[in-house]
């Protein structure tokens, strides 16, 4: 090993060992105990220990599905909270009618709630708590929570694996039944082409949605990809539970459903640059942007075909160099320039703020695996830049969920999944502090 490897394997380890100790620092810092109230906020009546999005906890005071999921993968939270997570939201799962709520909203049967507030009420809409809203959110709840619930199932297999929970039953308020049936009618309670297996979008009045949370603010329409990676990630994660359970019928089923999305990704959402670059759009329709976020998640997957996620990475590359999409080591969900970047179509958020120009870590554990594979020494620095950031602000309230220096915006202190996903990100693909 050369003296310059040596000296970035060190550095590596100490950024990863950092990361470690911030994962558990503000992912314990979102916990909210049975009979805890959030400050100035709700008090925890479930009777479930619940992990808000933040240590701040009062800035998203409810259970949020996917935010809570982004926090599973390592040793963060324990497997008895976890299955207090999923009885949970077994409790509020509706039956094959689904919900009909004022202003047109509709809750698909068998749906998965956005959040969960701390008296065990389901919120199906971004921005909901006791009113669902008028549908600024989309007719529908977002087509990721879902296959964030599934992971949550898988996560309890894994760190409890003698205990079986996928075959026992959950109290529902449709009746009591196998968690593997929960689990089967939320993932297929999400719309899809039956074509191509991927997620829609649709865009006929009272029938949109956003396509995940972490684009809420964000309309697309179409086929789309961020949650159609989700549901791949999901049948393959229902495969193996089946298969680990002697379900060997469903397991098939769910692998067939894996290769159905597999096979359509490239085909529907791969633009060429060149011979050798080239990305990945967010939707076929309103939204067909460069989707820097989800290109990277679909490196990170290992799903794409292997010149094809070459160029991606080499597209991610040049990203970074042109300094594009990075501030501090956070991640934009769009480049800044081109045409396919800039700002988003449609959206009810401003330019260079939040979803809509404003930069995230959530996605940087992602995109240092993708550099990795094409430039490892632009991975290292990306995963110091952002380390470097978190050690430089950590008395202000690094990490926090995003900011923009440009505009010297630095909003909620203490985010989830700025620590914890980017953690377990980098763990999960063989990144070793």
């Amino acid at each position: 090993m050369s003296l310059l490897a040596a000296a970035f394997l060190i550095s590596t380890q100490s950024d990863l060992a950092f990361l470690r100790d911030l994962a558990h620092s503000v992912v314990d810092a979102s916990l909210v105990k049975i009979g805890a109230q959030i400050p100035g906020g709700p008090i925890n009546t479930t009777g479930r220990g619940l992990h808000v999005p933040g240590g701040t906890q009062n800035f998203y005071p409810a259970f949020w599905i996917r935010d809570a999921a982004m926090m599973l993968g390592s040793d963060l939270v324990p497997a008895a909270e976890v299955e207090g997570w999923i009885r949970l939201v077994a409790s509020v799962q509706p039956g094959p009618a689904g919900i009909d709520f004022a202003h047109g909203l509709h809750v698909p049967g068998f749906s998965v709630p956005d959040h969960i507030a701390l008296d065990g009420a389901a919120c199906w809409y971004p921005g909901a708590y006791a009113d669902q809203g008028v549908g600024n959110y989309g007719y529908l709840p977002p087509a990721d929570d879902a296959f964030y619930f599934i992971q949550m199932i898988q996560e309890h297999a894994r760190l409890a694996p003698g205990s079986h929970l996928f075959t026992q039953p959950m109290k529902t308020p449709w009746g009591e039944h196998l968690l593997s049936e929960v689990a089967a009618k939320a993932f297929y309670s999400v719309e899809t082409d039956p074509k191509t297996g991927l997620v829609i979008c649709d865009s006929a009045p009272q029938r949109t949605r956003v396509d995940w949370g972490f684009c809420d603010s964000i309309s697309k329409t179409g086929s789309c990809l961020m949650p159609s990676l989700l549901r791949w990630q999901a049948s393959q994660r229902l495969a193996d539970l089946c298969r680990s359970n002697g379900q060997a019928a469903e397991s098939m089923a769910y692998r067939k459903a894996a290769k159905q999305i597999q096979s359509s990704l490239e085909t529907t959402f791969f633009q060429p640059l060149s011979a050798s670059e080239g990305f990945l759009m967010s939707a076929t329709g309103i939204g067909r942007k460069d989707d820097v976020w989800a290109s990277a998640f679909a490196v990170w997957l290992g799903v794409l075909p292997r010149s094809t996620e070459k160029a991606v990475c080499r597209h991610l590359l040049n990203l970074y160099r042109g300094k594009t999409i990075i501030d501090g080591g956070q991640i934009r969900h769009l480049p800044k320039d081109g045409p396919f970047g800039g700002y988003w179509d449609r959206t009810s958020c401003g330019r260079d703020a939040y979803q809509n120009g404003g930069y995230w870590a959530t996605p940087t554990g992602w995109l240092v695996t993708a550099l990795q594979k094409v430039d490892p020494k632009a991975a290292q620095e990306l995963l110091s830049q952002y380390v470097g950031f978190v050690r430089g602000r950590r008395g202000a309230g690094a990490p926090y969920e995003w900011i923009n220096s440009s505009t010297n915006t630095f909003s909620n202190a203490n985010y989830g999944s700025s620590a914890g996903l980017v953690y377990i990100s980098l763990m999960q693909s063989g990144f070793r502090s």
